[in-house]
């Protein structure tokens, strides 16, 4: 067993497929074949099945994988501690953050890094947070900003601001002039949400759960500026951070605070637990200089 056979094997289930695998990975797919069949006959074991949509992995697979995507993280991690050097930064530093957050605290943010460090490139990673725990683990995302509750046996978490749910309207809508609203008042009402893995979604389903009722979903998008849009078109309603809604006013929408419950949260930095590249810790320093954090680690309870 090796890495590269380790890296076939992530790559075939994670893009459910022999001949997708290998064209992200430039080789030709009976090469990973024959690599995947190698480590099936080394471990005594049928690992994937192939079938008409793709392959699935059996209880053996589901375990390998597991444990086979820490160790490549693991494996990742090491490179860059090996090639980190003194000197400007260089080389790729990949960021998550879910597109509520993006935006309003990490525009700054990133506009600062990179004029610090022109020889550095920022990936950003739009994530939800229940994504970004997994892209984490993986290593294809090496610093994140998440929603808690957030995994803190394996990731260090630094508290960094507080935030809200307000209900957006269009200007026509009967609520719009009201100062606040209540979920009973919404079992009628059609949402337009952020899609489904986002952390919010689960904020407001049990919001509604309370009065015994599911959102009723309009539509989904990953970007503000459509969701906006629908709501402005009257397709529905929605419900943003209260810091969105005061970064991106808009006429012809209105934003009324929402009790009974009031949905409030606590947004942090993650970082995997252990070493961090020389990018991460500067992009780290950065965020907690502007963003007011003053603990290193563990999460702040200010």
């Amino acid at each position: 067993m090796d890495i590269r056979t380790l890296r076939y094997f992530t790559e075939v289930v994670q893009l459910n497929g022999f001949s997708r695998a290998a064209d992200a990975l430039f080789v030709t797919q009976p090469a990973i074949s024959r690599s995947i069949l190698r480590l099936e006959n080394e471990l005594g074991f049928t690992l994937l099945t192939r079938e008409p949509d793709g392959v699935r992995l059996t209880d053996e697979g589901a375990v390998l994988f597991e444990h086979a995507t820490r160790i490549l993280a693991q494996f990742n991690s090491m490179n860059k501690a090996l090639q980190d050097k003194s000197g400007p930064l260089t080389g790729t530093l990949n960021v998550g953050l879910p597109p509520v957050i993006a935006s309003t605290y990490f525009a700054g943010i990133i506009m600062a890094f990179s004029t610090r460090h022109p020889q550095a490139e920022l990936k950003i990673f739009e994530l939800g947070t229940e994504q970004m725990s997994e892209a984490m683990a993986e290593g294809s995302v090496e610093t994140a900003a998440v929603m808690l509750p957030f995994d803190d046996t394996r990731f260090d978490l630094q508290r960094f601001a507080t935030d809200r749910l307000m209900l957006l309207v269009n200007t026509r809508h009967r609520l719009a002039d009201s100062e606040q609203v209540s979920f009973r008042e919404l079992a009628d009402e059609k949402f337009v949400l952020f899609s489904d893995d986002f952390r919010i979604n689960e904020l407001i389903r049990n919001a509604c759960g309370i009065y015994h009722y599911k959102p009723a979903v309009a539509g989904r998008s990953n970007h503000l500026d459509l969701i906006m849009a629908m709501v402005s078109a009257g397709v529905g309603v929605t419900l943003l951070p209260e810091s969105m809604w005061r970064a991106h006013r808009t006429d012809g929408l209105a934003a009324v605070s929402v009790a009974d419950p009031v949905l409030s949260y606590d947004l942090a930095l993650a970082n995997v637990k252990g070493y961090q590249s020389r990018s991460c810790l500067a992009w780290n320093t950065l965020a907690r200089e502007i963003l007011g954090i003053s603990c290193v680690t563990g999460v702040d309870p200010g």
